[in-house]
């Protein structure tokens, strides 16, 4: 009985030993079996390929342009105020009227002038008589002396009678002169009188059209106190006033072609020509700007003073040349570092790293000093580093001058799915 009592308590531990076996194997193998996961997909990321955009090269044409601001304006602009004070009569010219020069567009009343005119004019009367008095005596003192020289060189005379002719003739003399001066006084202020006259009327200074007229029949003005009128001359042909940036300003050149567009006439381009440059500074907001004049052919009237205007200016044009997109120069592959693993089944659960134990910063792609850059061109599924020497640039193609690039060649652009 105690050999069988042994025997039974015997097999119970056994059977306890091999269940606890069987706990402890199963962690082992679900850790060798996240281990292999592990090294299948490092094996799997290490191996992926790089998917590239690509552009070929080309040859095409390059147009560089600047951009500006500014406002459409006539070329001639002039506004015509009263000269003299007064009360308006009549106002013959509205806006938008074409005129000629020297058409009427307005009167002032003239009643008052006309009087001035008439009282200078009778002044002047007044003054030729008297120099006409004058005149007369000074013929009589000049004979009076005559005869008092020759009656005292004949010793007929005394000499207190020729000191007396001779002092009459000087005062005659003085009169006349006078009386001459009185005239030309009287001369100018009837000048005067004509011309304020001739200003109550207000004549067209120049050909053009009515922008604004300020005016109305009883209306008092003051000499150049109020504009009347605003002309603008010939609006066929008008020009666009633009502030160019400092940095901008060396590049642009009289003559430039250029073109621009208004909120008006959405989707319209109008031409245009560099005619004028400012060198006087604007500064507004700590921004220095140059003003340039753009002449405009408005033929057909669809433009009008004062329209905001966004203006492109070309300042060079190259026509046949190699170029590349400009997103070719801001590529550049990941340089990629692997870190040393630890070694081990604690090395496979625990890696020194991520997937691939791999590290990637990205490779500068700025010009060097003698003005050369990188470009990378897929080659037989590779990127291959090319350097080029780049002319100029519109934003978003560049001008390849030098440098081992052909035209067709697949310049790398963009890459994805590298590991």
């Amino acid at each position: 009985m105690v050999a069988e009592s042994i025997s039974v308590e015997t097999i119970v531990r056994r059977r306890k030993r091999r269940w606890l076996r069987f706990w402890l194997i199963w962690p082992v193998l679900a850790l060798l079996g996240a281990a292999g996961g592990y090294s299948y997909y490092q094996g799997q990321t290490t191996t992926a390929a790089p998917q590239y955009a690509t552009t070929a090269a080309a040859t095409g044409a390059i147009t560089v342009k600047i951009s500006a601001v500014g406002t459409v304006q006539p070329i001639d602009q002039v506004n015509v105020s009263a000269t003299i004070s007064g009360i308006v009569s009549t106002v013959n010219a509205r806006i938008n009227d074409t005129v000629k020069k020297g058409d009427l567009l307005a009167s002032l009343d003239t009643s008052a002038l006309e009087a001035e005119l008439a009282r200078d004019k009778a002044s002047l009367s007044s003054q030729e008589a008297k120099l006409a008095d004058a005149a007369a005596t000074d013929d009589d003192t000049t004979i009076a002396l005559n005869r008092a020289q020759t009656l005292t060189g004949k010793g007929l005379a005394a000499q207190d009678t020729l000191t007396t002719a001779q002092t009459a003739k000087r005062r005659a003399d003085a009169g006349l002169a006078s009386a001459s001066a009185d005239i030309e006084v009287a001369k100018a202020d009837v000048q005067l009188s004509q011309s304020n006259l001739e200003k109550a009327r207000i004549y067209a200074p120049m050909d053009g059209m009515v922008l604004d007229r300020n005016v109305e029949v009883g209306q008092t003005v003051s000499a150049s106190a109020v504009t009347l009128f605003q002309l603008a001359h010939d609006l066929g042909l008008m020009q666009l006033q633009v502030d160019v940036d400092e940095a901008d300003i060396g590049k642009v050149a009289v003559g430039n072609a250029a073109s621009f567009t208004v909120d008006a006439y959405q989707g319209q381009i109008f031409p245009a020509k560099v005619s004028e440059m400012h060198y006087a500074p604007q500064t507004v907001d700590g921004v220095v700007t140059y003003r340039t004049i753009l002449t405009i052919d408005n033929s057909d009237l669809k433009l009008r003073p004062g329209m905001t205007a966004s203006a492109d200016i070309t300042v060079q044009e190259v026509k046949e040349a190699l170029v590349v997109p400009n997103s070719a120069f801001r590529y550049s592959p990941p340089i990629v570092t692997v870190t040393q693993r630890r070694s081990g089944l604690l090395g496979m659960i625990f890696p020194a790293s991520g997937p691939g134990d791999r590290q990637r910063t990205s490779v500068s792609n700025a010009p060097s000093k003698e003005g050369s850059r990188n470009l990378w061109v897929l080659k037989d599924g590779a990127a291959t580093e090319v350097s080029v020497k780049t002319g100029v640039t519109d934003g978003t193609t560049t001008q390849v001058l030098d440098g081992s690039l052909a035209v067709g060649d697949a310049v790398i652009t963009s890459a994805k799915g590298a590991k």
